[in-house]
């Protein structure tokens, strides 16, 4: 079992912070632990009361490649902001934001799904995941030759479309994406939010776990604290690094106890 962050860890964050604060955190991999499924992940209610307070004290963000309408309702809590998607939709009480042309680009998707679906229902282990504005394939729970045969059936459905530039196609954590083929990431949504009133002028913390998160993490790194919940050796452009969501529970209430007066100032003892 990992240990705890450490009171030199505390320490440093601590000081890198120089403004006031706002969150951003995913949440498979870093709120919730990675489940077998997508539709098993769940905030228990001691998370939930965590996130409650910490939003009350200091701008929150939720962060993932869910949808809003799933990420959201798997969160439950009110007065906190959410970025679905990868950051093509973004909501909350000052913030509202969706990628241009998204309706043809749904309907271009819907059309794409059901023919990934024909291709790659009937393969053990795989899972086609509808999000409105990407689509993923899941590949966790399948074995060597069942991931081979999918990925052939998947790169020959998409390669269309990817060399004709209609699509981009990125890959997570035992995941195939696709999405529009927009300049518009994880990162390119946080720097959006920090121009944003409410957000503007503070130190962004940001925590994550996957590939997509290093976006995000990069966009920061001059002017905020990321940690990666990564194994060793593997924080990218994060500053720190957590091993799993425990850990990061473990910091979540170390800041809560931090910040003051509901405005994301860190107190420093």
């Amino acid at each position: 079992m990992a240990s705890p962050p450490t009171e030199a860890f505390f320490r440093s964050v601590e000081k890198k912070l120089q403004k006031p604060a706002a969150l951003f955190l995913d949440f498979d991999g870093t709120l919730v632990p990675i489940a077998r499924t997508p539709d098993l992940a769940e905030l228990d209610p001691q998370g939930r009361k965590l996130i409650r307070s910490l939003s009350r004290r200091l701008p929150l963000v939720i962060v993932s490649g869910r949808s809003i309408r799933d990420v959201r309702s798997r969160v439950g809590v009110s007065g906190v902001s959410y970025v679905g998607n990868h950051g093509l939709e973004i909501t909350g009480a000052s913030l509202k934001y969706r990628m241009k042309g998204a309706d043809e680009w749904i309907r271009f998707l819907r059309s794409l799904a059901g023919k990934l679906h024909r291709d790659l229902d009937g393969i053990p282990g795989i899972m086609v995941e509808e999000k409105r504005l990407s689509l993923s394939v899941h590949y966790r729970l399948a074995g060597r030759d069942a991931r081979r045969k999918a990925l052939r059936l998947f790169s020959d459905r998409v390669k269309n479309h990817r060399d004709g530039r209609r699509i981009r196609v990125s890959h997570g954590k035992a995941v195939w994406e696709v999405r529009p083929p927009v300049r518009w990431d994880k990162g390119k949504a946080v720097q959006w939010i920090l121009r944003q009133p409410g957000f503007r002028g503070r130190w962004p913390i940001y925590i994550g776990d996957d590939r997509t998160d290093q976006d995000a993490l990069r966009a920061i790194r001059a002017s905020g604290v990321g940690i990666a919940v990564a194994r060793p050796g593997e924080k990218g452009a994060a500053h720190y690094r957590m091993e799993n969501p425990r850990m990061v529970r473990h910091f979540l209430k170390w800041l809560l106890g931090r910040v003051s007066n509901g405005r994301g100032g860190i107190r420093r003892v």
